[in-house]
């Protein structure tokens, strides 16, 4: 082995590079943050060949001043802080002064810039983290940054890279979360010249949502708001039709920044555990604000990652947030009713939902996504999308004609019929019901059990029933055996990783005590971590009921359907059963008016 020497400068600065800029995605993301941090209202990202052969970031922030420009170069040069002191209050994005010589190091870099207020601006050519060219030029106050032939000097990273397309896609999605974090921000992507993405810059967040993931979704999304002192979050939840199979719906801003934060993530899904099915994940934009000094940023090269000192006092504010909206009426699933109109030339299908919104014109901003004209407010003809000019964002306005009584528990349901028989038609002063009786029965015994937690009595079985486990199931068991007592299982150990069940719950249907046993085990053990309490219950409330549940196909009496109509009322959450399928779909009077052309 050689002797210990320091590394060059250029080297230095490659392997440094290494950790801040990754691909395109990241030169985009640490250029945009300083943007912001210059306190742009207007950024526009362009990119040639996904930000492979060129990325052009325009902003107009305060700019930096000619004297200061051979600095902004050098690493660890910075205008956000001063001592060390300043760490434990940073709220800025970016603090540590490496992106800028970062990027410069495998680029070639030009960078125009103009403080307001100066007659004349300042050009710098930058190569390989050189700085070759200084000289005034003209340009508008603020700063344009280009960076062309990313990793050019380093062709083993270059080869690493996907396809042009690939990095443009990972760019757009990291742009889009920067929008939702900086709602009042207009910020613009192009690649090859054409516009791919626009946000209005109007301060709310729902614009900048229906912008992202379109209006149609925007309108789907619940607001949620809450706060505990120091601590509040504002944002949208998605209705559990919504659900995603992975989470790249679910986005997280703490003080305006965009994160991963595993403990948030963690309580939103707690909230969503028995509205959504397994695997499916929710939709949701949620606005963190803490005090900086509750907030540790400086625990990731990229800055992706936080450390929250208060972690499970904001997790328990998130979920109980969540919850409390999740329990509204406005989650039940609307029925489609599908209208066929036909012109001179041609049959159509247009479908209609419940509540088809009217959006309105603002007095002064961007336009809206549509309007409807007053024949069609008024219902004479059907409804027609009208669409503004490409130019303008998407603006999501508020919805009329909603009443009191759309948002709270269930009305009073009268059963009407029977249908298949799997359904239950029920009549209301709003419309018609549709309740799965499987999954609404669900729902009512879950939500039962959970209420008798501890009062379940046990039945001893005539013979004893051998549990001959895995020794990762022992353990599991050592660990759950109070709760699985709680709950009205009788367990007695019969040497090394064998168990005698000599009783179970008396609601559990006889010879299924084994099975029902297991299962639980099973889940646990795939999981891979030992539940609390909480969690226990909630899995062996959803076991219990899914078996006890009346089946697809049983028939039903009407004083039965009424019965099991008037339980689901006086549960918590009557809309969805514990594995996250709805219980029940409304049909409208409007909708049952348009239909029949009332």
């Amino acid at each position: 082995m050689s002797g210990i020497v320091i590394l060059d400068e250029i080297t230095a600065g490659q392997i440094a590079a290494g950790e801040v800029v990754e691909r395109p995605v990241s030169a985009v993301k640490e250029l945009v943050e300083n943007a912001l941090d210059a306190g742009a209202s207007i950024i526009t990202i362009d990119l040639t060949e996904g930000g492979l052969a060129g990325i052009a970031v325009t902003d107009n922030g305060c700019g930096i001043a000619g004297e200061d420009i051979n600095l902004a170069f050098q690493r660890h040069a910075t205008s956000k802080i001063r001592t060390a002191s300043d760490l434990s209050r940073v709220t800025t994005l970016g603090f540590r002064g490496e992106a800028l010589p970062s990027i410069a190091s495998v680029a070639r870099v030009i960078m125009t810039t103009r403080v307001s207020g100066s007659v004349l601006g300042t050009r710098a050519e930058v190569q390989g983290g050189s700085i070759v060219k200084v000289a005034p030029a003209g340009c508008p106050a603020g700063t344009i940054i280009e960076v062309k032939d990313l990793f050019y000097n380093t062709p083993a990273r270059r080869k690493t890279m996907k396809s042009s397309t690939a990095e443009g896609a990972l760019i757009s999605e990291q742009v889009s979360r920067m929008a939702l974090a900086r709602t009042g921000v207009r910020i613009e992507l192009r690649t090859q010249g054409r516009r791919v993405f626009y946000t209005p810059g109007t301060g709310r967040l729902i614009d900048a949502i229906a912008s992202v993931y379109g209006a149609q979704l925007g309108k789907e999304m619940l607001k949620v708001t809450a706060a505990d002192g120091n601590l509040s979050v504002e944002g949208y939840a998605g209705k559990p039709s919504l659900s995603r199979s992975t989470r790249s719906h679910l986005t997280i801003i703490v003080n305006g920044r965009y994160v991963r934060c595993p403990a948030i993530v963690a309580a939103i899904e707690d909230a969503y555990r028995t509205l959504l099915p397994k695997g499916r994940k929710p939709v949701a934009v949620l606005s963190l604000s803490v005090a900086p000094e509750e907030l540790d940023v400086n625990v990731h090269p990229a800055k992706l990652e936080v450390r929250l000192l208060e972690e499970e006092r904001i997790a328990r504010l998130v979920a109980g947030a969540l919850r409390s909206v999740l329990r509204e009426r406005s989650v039940i699933p609307a029925a489609v009713i599908e209208r066929r109109y036909k012109n001179h030339r041609q049959n159509y299908d247009q479908k209609a939902f419940t509540q088809v919104p009217a959006l309105f014109p603002r007095e002064s901003g961007p336009a809206p996504l549509f309007t409807r004209t007053k024949q069609e407010q008024e219902g004479s003809v059907p409804v027609q999308v009208i669409y503004s000019k490409p130019d303008n964002a998407p603006v999501l306005a508020q919805q009329e004609g909603l009443e009191e009584n759309d948002i709270g528990k269930l009305p009073l349901l009268k059963p009407l019929a029977q249908l298949l028989p799997t359904y239950i038609l029920a009549g209301s002063g709003d419309g018609l019901y549709i309740i799965d009786q499987h999954a609404a029965h669900e729902r009512v015994l879950y939500e039962e059990f959970l209420a008798g937690q501890g009062k379940h009595s046990s039945q001893c079985l005539l013979v004893p029933v051998t549990l001959e486990l895995e020794y990762r199931e022992t353990s599991i068991l050592s660990e759950l055996v109070l709760w699985f007592t709680d709950a009205g299982f009788i367990i007695e150990h019969f040497g090394g990783n064998t168990f005698l069940l000599r009783g179970a719950p008396a609601y559990l249907p006889a010879g299924l005590e084994k099975e029902f046993f297991l299962d639980i085990i099973d889940y646990f053990k795939e999981k891979g971590l030992i539940p609390g309490r909480l969690e226990f219950m909630e899995r062996l409330a959803a076991s219990v009921a899914c078996r006890g549940a009346i089946k697809a196909g049983e028939t039903m009496s009407l004083s039965a359907m009424e019965a099991l109509l008037h339980r689901l009322t006086l549960t918590e959450n009557p809309f969805t059963c514990p594995h996250g399928r709805p219980t029940i779909i409304h049909l409208s009077k409007r909708d049952l008016e348009n239909r029949f052309k009332r």
